[in-house]
């Protein structure tokens, strides 16, 4: 019999975490790795897959752009995409599953990682948002968020970003771009680019309800975008200042930054390699 060879397989992924533990295999309840596994085992007749990831997420928070590896030795079947969707909940789409150059690792060859965060900013608050976005109604000063992801770019210890109890060890982390950006949603014909359903009223503030947060770093701790976050808004309503901000960055501890984002506003959106 001939000997087939072990090949490196990516698979591309999104998924909405709202119904999952995170993206790690968990006892205590779904998660998005235990699925995709057992699909992965279904599909190609082995009793486990195991599967190398990009980025783990935490429970609640979503991906648009998650990739993760894995070996098989053996012959790939050709409806392989189309069973793993078949065999995967409604809240998981495989997007693709291609050959990868050997050598290949979801998380050791990744170069960088973006994430996106959305806020909604009025009164009151959208259904449409309900596990898709944090509501934050108090006021916020967009140019204090400005302000702040301008000083999170470039290399810093974010040991005050990530929770005490943690298994990283390495807290210096490079953030290559981090900006705030007004979400446009449906825009209407004919109307100078407003929406009908989210352009700012007399409750409303800055350009768009809907805020977003991109951030492109070459690795993420643990709950470190989140905490940015939560961090960043409490700058913005006044609760700390922008020079405490700054502060942080240079290796506080984690009781001195701000509380961490609800879930259910982080995606990851891409991983470069």
């Amino acid at each position: 019999m001939p000997i087939l060879a072990c090949v490196i397989w990516r698979l591309d992924i999104e998924y909405d975490g709202t119904s999952f533990k995170g993206w790690a295999r968990q006892d205590n309840g779904p998660s998005v790795q235990a699925e995709v596994e057992r699909a992965l085992g279904i599909a190609l007749r082995r009793e486990r897959i195991p599967l190398t990831v990009a980025g783990r997420t935490d429970a609640g928070v979503h991906a648009l752009g998650q990739v993760a590896s894995f070996r098989f030795e053996g012959s790939m079947p050709a409806t392989i995409l189309r069973s793993l969707n078949g065999l995967t909940s409604a809240a998981i789409a495989i997007r693709s599953v291609k050959q990868a150059p050997e050598g290949f690792d979801a998380r050791r060859s990744a170069l960088s990682r973006t994430y996106c965060y959305r806020v909604l900013l009025r009164r009151p608050d959208s259904p449409f948002s309900r596990d898709r976005a944090w509501w934050i109604s108090r006021d916020i000063d967009r140019e204090l968020l400005d302000r702040c992801a301008a000083a999170a770019v470039g290399e810093h210890d974010f040991t005050a970003f990530t929770p005490t109890e943690t298994y990283h060890t390495r807290f210096r982390r490079v953030i290559h771009s981090a900006t705030w950006i007004a979400e446009q949603g449906m825009v209407a014909p004919g109307s100078g680019g407003k929406t009908p359903v989210d352009a700012p009223g007399p409750e409303d503030r800055g350009d768009s309800a809907f805020l977003q947060f991109w951030v492109t770093g070459d690795s993420f701790m643990r709950s470190m975008v989140r905490i940015l976050v939560g961090t960043m808004v409490e700058v913005a309503d006044g609760s700390r200042s922008i020079s405490d901000f700054r502060r942080l960055l240079e290796g506080a501890e984690r009781p001195d930054a701000g509380v961490t984002a609800p879930p259910q506003g982080l995606y990851l959106v891409s991983v470069a390699y």
